[in-house]
């Protein structure tokens, strides 16, 4: 009898012990995932832009795609978090967000050509077109009056990069990846995050 109830109280914190130790090898694992997610971005973030050349000469900007969990991202990157509110769109409910910063030099020289308004009024127009900028303007007297416009195409593509251990060849994962280009040949991409936000 007394061999039974030493048993059944053996085996039941046998049970107990088991289930704890399978518990906290979860919480573990969760964690160790977390730390090495958070340790992966928080790199990518000081990683600089890397620059490429497309077949036909055009300028690619290629960096690694964060992913973070939405109160991570409100950490780690508030404008972004704030933007994703001011789209008035709840942070758990985000899927992706995705910035990406350029700048545009374009030198042009135009001919100015004299003209009259009004009969009486002098002045010099000039116009300039390169199928992304739009100058118009007209100088009279000491005043410069302009008109500026300018269009362009962002085109961005998320893939499956390189493996993040190429040594374990089909057992690594692949690391995400973007590339993002504008079609005008003057504009250079100086910044460009894309974060996956995961529940």
């Amino acid at each position: 009898m007394i061999q039974n109830r030493i048993i059944a109280i053996l085996a039941s914190g046998l049970a107990i012990s088991l289930v704890l130790t399978v518990s906290l090898w979860q919480l573990w694992s969760s964690k160790k995932k977390d730390y090495k997610r958070l340790y992966v971005a928080s790199e990518s973030l000081h990683k600089s832009i890397t620059t490429l050349q497309a077949e036909n000469g055009q300028l690619i900007a290629q960096n690694q795609v964060l992913t973070l969990k939405s109160d991570e991202l409100s950490a780690a990157l508030p404008g972004i978090a704030k933007e994703i509110r001011n789209l008035d769109i709840h942070m758990d409910r985000a899927q992706s967000a995705s910035a990406t910063g350029f700048v545009v030099q374009t030198p042009a020289t135009v001919k100015l050509q004299d003209s009259i308004v009004f009969d009486t009024v002098k002045i010099r127009l000039f116009d300039f077109h390169d199928g992304f900028f739009s100058v118009k303007g007209m100088a009279i007297g000491d005043q410069q009056q302009l008109d500026l416009s300018y269009q362009d195409t962002l085109v961005q593509v998320v893939y499956r990069g390189e493996r993040e251990r190429p040594w374990l060849w089909i057992f690594s994962p692949r690391k995400l990846m973007q590339r993002v280009s504008l079609k005008n040949p003057n504009a250079q991409i100086h910044y460009s995050e894309y974060i996956k936000i995961e529940e």
